[in-house]
C-alpha cells in the first residue's frame, strides 16, 4: 500500500496512541486476576472494578465523539478518512471490554455470595431468571401486573374516592373538565413505571453505559460501511485491514456486508449485550462444570497419603 494515499493522522494511527490503548485495556485485567486469586470477590472489589470500567468507557466515548466531529469536517485540518474510522472502531471494540470485565467479576461474585440465600446457580436457567428479572419488573412491576392493568387499577381507586370529593353534573370531580383529569390519571399510572425505568438503568450502570457505547459505535460503523468512499476525506487507494491476522482489502464486498450486518445487530441498546452475556456465562458454566468433575482436595490428599504409606 502506498503510504502517501492516506493522510497522516497520528492522533489515531500513531504507534504511541495505539500502544497506550492496548496497554490500558490489558492492564484492566490485572485487578480481575488479583481479585479472583483467593477465589472470593467482595462487594468493595466489585465497586472498584465498576469505577474502573466506567472510567474506561468515558474515554471510549470521547474517542467516538471526536471521530464523529472529524468525520463531518468540523475538526482542525482534514476530516477523518474511512481507513482511520475503521481503526477507531477497532479500538472501540477493545475499549468496550471494560463492560464485560465487570460482568465477569460480578458473575463469580453472585455464584459464591450466599448472603440472604441469593446464590445464582451456574446454569442457564439460573442466569436467565436473574438477568430477565429486571426487565420483567420494569414491565409488570412488583405486583406482576402489566402497565395496562396497573392503569386500570389506579382508575378504579380514583373512582372509589369519588364519594369523598365533590363532583359536577357531568361526573367530573371538583368541577374539573375531562381534559384536566385525564393527564392526572396518566401521570399517576406511569410515574411508577418511570421510577422502575430509572432503577433499571442505574441498577447496573456499567452495563447501561457499555450498551450505549456499543450502540454509538454501531451507528458509526453503519455510517462507515454503508458507503466507505463517501465517508469523510476520500482516499484514492485500496488499503488493507488486518482481520484475525489476515489482510483484507478495504474494498472487499464480503467485508462490507459482514460489517454492516454485525453493526446492525449491535445497534439496539440492551440487545447488543446479549452476545457478551452468552459468551461469558458459557465460560462461567463450563468452568463450574469442570470444577465439579475434579476430585476434592481432601480425597486427593487421602489417596496420596495411602500411596506413601504402602510405598
Amino acid at each position: 500500500m502506498d503510504d502517501q494515499c492516506i493522510p497522516a493522522n497520528p492522533d489515531i494511527t500513531g504507534i504511541g496512541v495505539r500502544t497506550a490503548t492496548y496497554a490500558q485495556n490489558f492492564l484492566c485485567f490485572a485487578p480481575i486476576v488479583a481479585h479472583l486469586w483467593d477465589g472470593k470477590v467482595s462487594v468493595d472489589e466489585i465497586a472498584g472494578i465498576k469505577d474502573q470500567s466506567i472510567g474506561m468507557l468515558a474515554v471510549a466515548f470521547a474517542i467516538l465523539v471526536s471521530a464523529m466531529v472529524e468525520a463531518k469536517g468540523h475538526g482542525s485540518g482534514q476530516s477523518l478518512t474511512s481507513f482511520h474510522a475503521a481503526i477507531v472502531l477497532d479500538l472501540s471494540w477493545m475499549n468496550n471490554t471494560s463492560t464485560f470485565i465487570w460482568f465477569l467479576l460480578y458473575a463469580h461474585h453472585r455464584s459464591k455470595n450466599d448472603t440472604k440465600g441469593k446464590v445464582i446457580p451456574a446454569t442457564w436457567a439460573g442466569w436467565y431468571k436473574h438477568l430477565s428479572y429486571p426487565l420483567r419488573r420494569l414491565i409488570w412491576g412488583d405486583s406482576g401486573t402489566s402497565l395496562e392493568q396497573a392503569s386500570t387499577s389506579n382508575d378504579h381507586t380514583d373512582g372509589d374516592q369519588g364519594d369523598e370529593q365533590s363532583s359536577d353534573g357531568k361526573g367530573n370531580r371538583n368541577g374539573d373538565t375531562k381534559e384536566d383529569v385525564t393527564p392526572q390519571r396518566a401521570s399517576k399510572a406511569y410515574t411508577p413505571f418511570i421510577q422502575r425505568l430509572w432503577e433499571f438503568v442505574s441498577g447496573a450502570l456499567v452495563l447501561t453505559i457499555g450498551s450505549i457505547h456499543l450502540s454509538m459505535m454501531s451507528a458509526i460503523g453503519i455510517w462507515l460501511w454503508r458507503d466507505p468512499p463517501r465517508f469523510g476525506t476520500e482516499i484514492k487507494c485500496n488499503p488493507t485491514l488486518m482481520i484475525v491476522g489476515g489482510a483484507v482489502p478495504f474494498s472487499s464486498r464480503a467485508l462490507h456486508k459482514f460489517s454492516s450486518a454485525m453493526y446492525g445487530i449491535l445497534l439496539i441498546p440492551g440487545i447488543n449485550l446479549l452476545p457478551g452475556f452468552v459468551f461469558f456465562i458459557s465460560l462461567h458454566i463450563l468452568y463450574n462444570k469442570f470444577r465439579r468433575r475434579q476430585p476434592p482436595k481432601t480425597a486427593y490428599l487421602t489417596i496420596r497419603r495411602g500411596i506413601s504409606h504402602w510405598g
